[in-house]
């Protein structure tokens, strides 16, 4: 028996605090001293990890006079192929064979800094990153690890923010998408999309021989980034910021894009309905409606006076309170209630 169906046991026959306590020592899912100490023990092995990929970057950079141009790439190859070896050897799901793929991903990270360091190639910054995330993707496959795909994704989330949101406007990628009459709300949407599909997929593999590597919170870590995407989308199009040089006033920037937020944000409410599991997709639709909601209601105003400030504090204190409200019932019916039923909370 797993922790949620003891929450749902005690829920429904209203179990005392004696009988849950007695619940949780009959069934191990209380944390004895050996779990406490297991989970120390993974806690201090990735920052272990961290430490030592830090510790080879910090060592180049702190002798970078002394090793030369040849020594500086010597030296992160010889520690990423030692890396790749150590996997080969091995393998994952073995720890020694996740942990050097773990590595060997942060160590091309360094290598591709320094080569854009030594040569000068006038890459962007968002190119380093996505290159990083090609090259590190056979590495991610092969670990199988929930902690390396979300390494993986921010990797690559990186890119795309600086992409899609930092580049300025006379980059040749604004000069390209221009002439289309994309604006940055638009862009915006191409992570949004991304992030999103990443979390349905990783929800998909859990009923997998893949559920290890698609753990819920990689899950729920990226629709958090998706939907912080699509909410940032749908705000400039609010404030009307963003728009591409020469689109007219509307558009699809304008229209389309509101549209498709709203449309995808109703569909992941109604589908966390029916399945009543987890209302944690409930809780970002209500914190992006709170958001674009209260954007809306200050750019309507334009904050002319003391007064549109006390209505809109007086909005956001009432909206957080009522979903703050509504969430919590959720969570205490969806846990008496079996999975996919149809009873009004």
């Amino acid at each position: 028996m797993d922790r949620p169906s003891l929450d749902t046991l005690a829920a429904r026959h209203a179990l005392g605090a004696p009988a849950i306590d007695a619940a949780l020592q009959l069934t191990g899912l209380r944390p004895d001293p050996a779990q406490w100490r297991d989970f120390a023990a993974r806690l201090l092995h990735a920052a272990g990890l961290a430490g030592i990929g830090a510790g080879v970057v910090f060592f180049v950079a702190a002798n970078w006079q002394r090793f030369g141009t040849l020594g500086r790439f010597a030296l992160l190859q010889a520690a990423l192929v030692g890396c790749v070896a150590i996997a080969l050897w091995r393998p994952a799901p073995a720890r020694p064979g996740q942990a050097a793929l773990l590595l060997a991903t942060l160590l091309t990270g360094a290598l591709l800094a320094l080569f854009g360091q030594t040569y000068q190639t006038g890459a962007d910054v968002h190119e380093l990153f996505f290159g990083w995330a090609l090259l590190a993707l056979p590495f991610v496959l092969a670990a199988a690890s929930g902690a390396l795909w979300a390494l993986w994704w921010g990797v690559l989330n990186v890119a795309l923010a600086l992409l899609c949101g930092w580049l300025g406007p006379d980059h040749i990628v604004w000069q390209f998408v221009a002439g289309w009459g994309v604006g940055r709300p638009l862009l915006l949407m191409l992570p949004w999309a991304l992030n999103l599909l990443a979390a349905g997929a990783c929800l998909a593999l859990q009923r997998t021989r893949l559920a290890q590597a698609t753990p819920t919170w990689l899950a729920r870590g990226l629709a958090t980034l998706g939907f912080a995407y699509g909410t940032l989308a749908v705000l400039l199009v609010i404030v009307g910021d963003g728009r591409s040089r020469g689109a007219p006033p509307g558009g699809l920037e304008h229209s389309g894009v509101p549209f498709a937020f709203i449309a995808v944000a109703l569909a992941i409410g109604v589908a966390t309905w029916r399945a009543r599991r987890d209302v944690f997709p409930m809780a970002l639709v209500a914190a992006s409606a709170i958001v674009l909601s209260t954007t809306w209601l200050g750019h309507a105003m334009r904050l002319s006076d003391i007064g549109a400030l006390f209505v809109i504090a007086l909005w956001i204190v009432a909206a957080s309170t009522g979903a703050g409200l509504l969430l919590m019932h959720w969570v205490r019916s969806w846990r008496v209630a079996p999975a996919g039923a149809g009873a009004a909370a």
